[in-house]
């Protein structure tokens, strides 16, 4: 999806955003690496997945990048030893993350509240953290941005892109350009959407109505068009019979 929009506008100086179907750490590093920001729809967690209490959910859980621990809310540090594990996710991507735990847990007080575990709290970290984690800061501090996204002009793009098939643009080199692929799709999707909002009668008057505006329209060019032409041939007529005139000046 990166490649492909900065081939179309030429540049990677831009925002994107997307819904969280696109919350993938490849895309999301792909695009951070090239200096694009992202504000991508963060996925709800599973209820399985959370604390008992949401205050010891993983998000509260800091990081320590030059460290490479984890501070969990009762204070405690937790280590990793290192080793990296993979994971096959359900589209079929392995995943590569390293885990993160204290002894602290054994003995913690909140232990109940922070993991439904028998042994103790693990922390995985992800290979692609640092990129959800830039991503997370960009969502929660430009949030408005990314409400714009959902107003009601989605639901047409959802129905070009997934029930008329237009998912791709022909041409790929300017906005300009672009933007006239997309225009042909919006007038198409317009005139459907009149055809359906209106009766067979509704619909001949406002072609009607729309035919009258437009040769209206187009009289008043054509006589600001032949103002012009006399005006310009005019003109010439003047300059050729003083020629001379001018000639002698």
């Amino acid at each position: 999806m990166v490649q492909r929009a900065i081939s179309i506008l030429g540049t990677n100086e831009f925002t994107v955003l997307y819904d969280k179907g696109f919350h993938t750490g490849s895309e999301l590093k792909t695009a951070q690496e090239l200096g694009i920001e992202t504000i991508v729809a963060i996925p709800g967690v599973p209820s399985t997945s959370q604390a008992p209490n949401h205050e010891y959910n993983y998000e509260h859980f800091v990081y320590n990048e030059t460290a490479d621990t984890y501070t969990c809310p009762e204070n405690q540090v937790l280590i990793t030893n290192g080793t990296w594990y993979k994971e096959l996710t359900s589209s079929g991507n392995i995943i590569w993350f390293k885990q993160y735990k204290t002894r602290s847990c054994k003995t913690c007080q909140a232990r109940s509240q922070c993991t439904r575990s028998k042994t103790a709290r693990l922390i995985h970290r992800s290979e692609f953290a640092e990129y959800y984690e830039v991503n997370r800061r960009n969502y929660e501090e430009k949030e408005h941005l990314y409400k714009r996204r959902q107003a009601i002009v989605e639901h047409h793009y959802g129905t070009l892109k997934r029930q008329w098939g237009f998912s791709y643009i022909l041409t790929k080199k300017g906005m300009e350009r672009a933007s006239s692929d997309v225009g042909f799709m919006f007038i198409a999707y317009n005139l459907r959407r009149i055809g359906n909002i209106l009766t067979r009668d509704q619909l001949k008057e406002y072609l009607r109505i729309l035919v009258l505006l437009f040769l209206t329209v187009y009289d008043h060019m054509r006589g600001i068009l032949r103002q012009y032409k006399r005006f310009v041939f005019t003109e010439k007529d003047w300059v050729s019979k003083n020629q001379t005139l001018l000639n002698l000046a």
